[in-house]
């Protein structure tokens, strides 16, 4: 059954394809909106008219919701009952859960046009300047930059059962994030979401490096993101891990894989030049903290 609030409908998975030519754009340089709308992974959209949708929003998360909600708005900006529906709907937490701290919001048009303080209303939105980068053919030869003691495996569950390995807790929370997904994978989803790590061979224990995830597989690209732990950054063991995973990707039926980043992010242009990324645009992600006083901190401190 729908949930509905003034001009706010939420659509059963069913509906998804009604909102889709809306998220046209969005959906070329964010896979995790493209995967919601593809139906291979868990989110919702609310709509202004269920028959024929003029605006709406797409909400996801990584993970648990308490990590956060990914939003993305599309459609007509000019359609204040929607605006304000959905301000009610934020704030009233049937739009973003209970427990999660934060909406990440992108749209299209970039600020929604300059109604953007109506859905914040009485918070002020506060944006953060983001890049977006592609990979279309990979340039870089992580098996020749490969210290010595060093391999690169697969992100896998078989390391769950690994005896003398320590996984770090985003890994395991991805592989089991990992595990759903592929129970219930459509069937015309070849390729599900993969990763690679770096694993230090050369002591007596190996010890995990780095490692990069490719996430929200579908329509042919997916969600580049990579770490590095402390004690082994400045080595290029991020970059070979995500070079190893977009290699991957790119020779199993993908046909881009995306890259997105803060501006603030120092080394982002030296990474995606290595890598060989194309920049393909600048954009906004507008913040809204859901407990008051942390957001109007985050509003002083970015002045």
């Amino acid at each position: 059954m729908n949930k509905k609030h003034l001009m706010l409908t939420q659509l059963s998975p069913s509906q998804f394809p009604l909102a889709q030519p809306l998220f046209h754009s969005l959906a070329q340089h964010q896979p995790m909106c493209t995967a919601v709308l593809a139906g291979v992974y868990p989110g919702k959209i609310f709509v202004d008219d269920p028959a024929h949708p003029q605006s709406a929003l797409l909400t996801t998360h990584i993970g648990d919701e308490s990590s956060g909600t990914w939003g993305f708005l599309a459609g007509n900006p000019a359609n204040d009952a929607f605006n304000r529906a959905l301000n009610h709907a934020i704030f009233a937490r049937q739009v973003v859960p209970p427990d999660s701290s934060i909406l990440m919001l992108t749209c299209d048009p970039e600020g929604w046009g300059g109604h953007l303080p109506i859905v914040f209303s009485p918070r002020p939105p506060v944006s953060v300047p983001r890049y977006h980068f592609v990979s279309r053919k990979l340039t870089y030869d992580w098996r020749a930059t490969l210290p010595t003691g060093f391999t690169v495996e697969p992100l896998t569950a078989d390391l769950l059962a690994h005896p003398n390995l320590a996984l770090p807790e985003d890994i395991r929370d991805t592989l089991q994030k990992w595990h759903i997904q592929r129970t219930n994978k459509p069937t015309n989803q070849p390729l599900p979401d993969f990763g690679f790590l770096t694993l230090d061979q050369t002591g007596e224990v190996p010890i995990i490096s780095s490692w990069a995830t490719v996430d929200f597989v579908a329509n042919g690209m997916g969600d580049l993101g990579f770490f590095t732990q402390p004690a082994y950054r400045r080595k290029s063991l991020g970059t070979i891990a995500a070079a190893a995973a977009i290699e991957h990707g790119l020779n199993h039926g993908l046909s881009q894989v995306n890259w997105t980043c803060d501006a603030e992010n120092e080394g982002s242009f030296h990474t995606a030049g290595k890598l060989g990324l194309e920049k393909m645009e600048d954009y906004k992600m507008v913040l809204l903290l859901m407990e008051e006083k942390r957001h109007r901190k985050l509003v002083e401190e970015l002045g």
